[in-house]
């Protein structure tokens, strides 16, 4: 069992490797020389930005602090870091707030692990503090991220590809 813990990271990124159609998802969490890759899905992408949105306007609206928008942030739109491979695969995550920073905690198993009983826990964790400005920075990459893939069919709304697809409206 790992446990990294980033507070501050110096960086803090979603990005993928691959083809619209066949990418591979990664959370980056960098800091001080070390570097942790997580691997997780387009649909938990989603679900962190969305999470963190929430999370953001919730803080906006109880606490009264300014949130900065899309344009007052600068996005990390650089490659992920090499290498590419993952310390180990999302199973949770949660998103939180301390009155001050964004946390966000992925925890999962490494490949090829496996729970050494059914009351042992040994899942490596990762745990980062954002600021509200880091935080909106990641939700604005997670977002034109997850909008590069594959365009949506026009009838059916599942991902096109260039070779075509099947539509159930066609059909």
């Amino acid at each position: 069992m790992q446990r990294f813990v980033f507070d501050p990271p110096e960086r803090f990124v979603v990005g993928t490797v691959g083809q619209p159609g066949d990418r591979s998802f990664f959370l980056q969490a960098a800091a001080r020389g070390q570097l942790v890759t997580v691997g997780l899905e387009k649909t938990e992408v989603t679900a962190l930005a969305e999470g963190l949105t929430a999370l953001l306007g919730q803080v906006g609206q109880t606490q009264g602090i300014p949130l900065p928008t899309a344009a007052e942030v600068e996005v990390d739109l650089a490659p992920l870091d090499a290498p590419f491979e993952e310390d180990f695969h999302l199973g949770q995550l949660t998103v939180s707030w301390d009155g001050h920073r964004v946390f966000v905690e992925a925890a999962g198993m490494s490949a090829g692990e496996t729970r050494a009983s059914e009351g042992e826990s040994e899942v490596d964790s990762l745990r980062v503090g954002l600021s509200i400005e880091q935080t909106k920075a990641f939700i604005e990459r997670a977002r034109s991220i997850v909008a590069a893939g594959r365009p949506p069919c026009v009838l059916c709304g599942r991902p096109d590809d260039p070779a075509g697809h099947f539509c159930p409206r066609l059909n």
